[in-house]
């Protein structure tokens, strides 16, 4: 079966990360993984590097050269002064209808030109993909990676709302999240589906690690983009609670936070207690070191690739109460849900797996069970094939009726 992958996202992020191990995972049993992205991106890279298919529909667009033609920067800055002055004549909605027709056709010609048996398309907001392959005859489905938001423009909102209604399928990476979206665009639940995310759960530690819990300082690490989604802010605020603890915070990751954040530090005098690693390639280090793992999400999660990663490594989790994360790590048995946007709640968590060992380890280890069985990529690939072999079950029908009744 030719699987098609399509994404908009020019990023690298746990998505593409999915997105990635889905793709090697299917190439393992035997099917043809497409990958119709932007070409340039890491995603589009990685994919090279392990020799699966890609399509570019478009590229990651070059730096501006100062000296690269005749034009002077005043006449540039002139011309791009006069088109906004242009645009600004015309409404958003009008602009934006025209532009999406515009990418419509563009990835009919695309689909026309490189077929494939189904469309995995992942929904950044809204994608027109669907409305392609629905005009091609290709069966797709949408997937939803990010909890949905209310768009500040009712032109997008209606777009979101219809857009998703050209797919064949709706679904999403938890139940949280998937349900969520069926009430936004009002859909039957017989017509969205969803699955769990997967990773290569014998990447992570395969042996219990000696005296982890136990040993000092209490190591708490958080792995994450540095954004206000995440929730870091409440969390160092509960490490300015736990006063003449023995306990220390790593961060790994990267973003356009991380100034806020090492500023928050030092406002609270954490500086010796708080470490931000930057961005790791390699996790799996990080979590042998630590004692427990936390995700104190506020919003968009929509399954947290991370706290799998850190349950098939054994370690007890935190997390907030947002979303689907009460869905991945149960309360009282895999770990600790605490409310959104509740910093004492979260010192309160810490303070327990701290003062109680025996408790640790009992949760770090139903963590490692639970994502052998619920989160492994095995897991991930053999449903998400049933859900394509349904689709194209579903198209060739389809397309059998028309034939009869034409």
């Amino acid at each position: 079966m030719k699987i098609g992958f399509f994404t908009s996202i020019e990023g690298w992020g746990g998505s593409e990360i999915q997105l990635l191990t889905l793709m090697e995972g299917l190439r393992n049993v035997g099917h043809n993984p497409v990958l119709y992205g932007i070409g340039g991106t890491r995603l589009c890279e990685e994919c090279r590097a392990r020799g699966i298919q890609q399509v570019a529909w478009k590229t990651v667009p070059r730096p501006f050269q100062i000296n690269c033609g005749t034009e002077s920067l005043a006449d540039r800055g002139n011309s791009k002064s006069l088109r906004r002055r242009l645009r600004g004549l015309i409404p958003v909605s009008a602009r934006l209808l025209f532009g999406n027709a515009k990418e419509v056709w563009r990835l009919v010609r695309l689909f026309r030109q490189n077929p494939c048996d189904v469309m995995h398309v992942s929904v950044n907001g809204y994608e027109l993909a669907g409305l392609a392959c629905w005009i091609v005859g290709i069966p797709s489905l949408a997937w939803h990676c990010i909890m949905p938001e209310r768009d500040p423009l009712p032109i997008r909102r209606w777009l979101i709302r219809w857009t998703n209604r050209c797919y064949s399928k709706m679904g999403g990476v938890s139940k949280t999240c998937i349900d969520a979206w069926r009430q936004w665009c009002r859909f039957e639940s017989s017509q969205c589906c969803w699955v769990w995310n997967g990773i290569d759960v014998s990447h992570f530690l395969a042996e219990e690690v000696n005296g982890r819990f136990e040993r000092r300082p209490f190591v708490v690490l958080a792995v994450g983009r540095l954004h206000p989604m995440k929730g870091f802010t409440h969390l160092i605020r509960a490490f300015a609670s736990l006063k003449d603890e023995d306990v220390v915070l790593r961060i790994a990751g990267e973003g356009n936070q991380e100034k806020e954040l090492r500023g928050l530090v030092g406002d609270l005098g954490l500086g010796n207690r708080v470490e931000f690693l930057g961005h790791q390639e390699d996790v799996r280090c990080l979590y042998v070191e630590a004692s427990c793992f936390v995700l104190p999400s506020v919003s968009h999660e929509s399954f947290g690739l991370v706290l799998a990663e850190a349950m098939a490594s054994g370690l007890p989790v935190i997390t907030s109460d947002f979303g689907p994360l009460p869905e991945i790590n149960i309360h009282g048995e895999t770990g600790l849900v605490v409310p959104a946007g509740d910093p004492s709640a979260l010192a309160m968590a810490i303070r327990q797996l701290m003062g109680d060992v025996s408790l640790a380890k009992r949760m770090g280890m139903a963590g490692r069970q639970r994502a052998q069985k619920c989160f492994s990529q095995d897991r991930m690939v053999r449903e998400m094939v049933v859900l394509y072999e349904e689709l194209v079950k579903r198209g060739k029908c389809a397309q059998g009726e028309k034939v009869n009744n034409g």
